[in-house]
């Protein structure tokens, strides 16, 4: 029996840093009927150059920000089943082979995740986070006040969320996409898979190359402020938005990890509030 085609659609906006990794480990999957997606907001750091050397890879230019541009990858796929890859994301070299196999049961499924390589401060107290959350998926699965999200679904249902979402907000949001597909995705069907084995360290599907320094850090959490006050301007999610960026709750069994996981919490509060109040009326930096 053929396999199915899987697109993997990835939005790209001066990833120059981190894309190369990537689309090396989308490369070697072990699953081969696979199309790659690039959704590019206008580089101009080299990624596009970056993007050449993998000549089948098919690229489209647009403008506006993350959730437009994971919108437009939908639009382009051609495949039964969508995987939203972040261009900062390492796969494991089975993960898509895996996301195939499981998709014949599920509409979506979600990854145990993990920081690449973490060797800095911040790199590790992002790691703690993705522990944690992972380590108590039934805490944090939902739309609304969770943080795991699914990456991959079925092409239907992806289509039928993307149809539910306010067209007016598909430019302007770069914060909270994933929630938000997730949000429209799980009125449609609760029917949810995951890869990975949670709790054990050594089986991520994914690993995330983190903010490389603090400015990258502050840089990207003062968009999301920014982004998430247009949403709050707009009207839309509130319910959603209400229930993000809080802080974790202390489990006394991972007391570590919940330090960690806090105390980034506590960092990443700074730039994204300085971002939401002082961003009325204010441009997305980058657009």
């Amino acid at each position: 029996m053929k396999e199915k085609l899987v697109s993997i659609a990835i939005p790209t906006y001066n990833n120059i840093k981190t894309l190369r990794k990537t689309l090396e480990s989308v490369k070697n999957q072990t699953y081969k009927n696979i199309e790659v997606i690039i959704i590019d907001s206008n580089s101009n750091d080299g990624t596009l150059e970056v993007i050449k050397e993998y000549p089948k890879i098919k690229v489209y230019q647009y403008e506006g920000t993350l959730l437009g541009a994971r919108e437009m990858g939908t639009r382009k796929s051609k495949g039964k089943y969508i995987f939203l890859v972040d261009s900062d994301h390492v796969l494991k070299s089975n993960t898509v082979e895996k996301a195939a196999e499981l998709m014949k049961k599920f509409d979506m499924i979600w990854l145990y995740e993990r920081s690449y390589k973490p060797r800095k401060l911040l790199e590790k107290l992002y790691d703690a986070d993705r522990v944690l959350t992972q380590n108590y998926a039934s805490d944090y699965i939902e739309p609304v006040g969770g943080t795991i999200l699914p990456r991959v679904y079925k092409k239907e249902i992806l289509s039928k969320a993307f149809n539910q979402i306010p067209k007016k907000i598909l430019p302007l949001c770069v914060a909270h996409d994933h929630a938000i597909i997730y949000y429209e995705a799980k009125k449609i069907s609760g029917n949810i898979g995951n890869i990975g084995n949670i709790g054990n360290y050594q089986s991520p599907a994914i690993w995330h190359q983190e903010p490389w320094s603090w400015e990258n850090l502050f840089k990207k959490t003062y968009r999301y402020g920014i982004t998430t006050r247009k949403l709050v301007e707009n009207k839309v999610y509130p319910e959603l938005l209400k229930s993000k960026n809080k802080g974790r709750e202390i489990k006394i069994n991972d007391l570590g990890l919940s330090i960690k996981s806090n105390i980034l919490r506590a960092i990443r509060a700074i730039p994204y509030l300085y971002g939401y109040y002082t961003g009325k009326n204010k441009k997305i930096p980058g657009l």
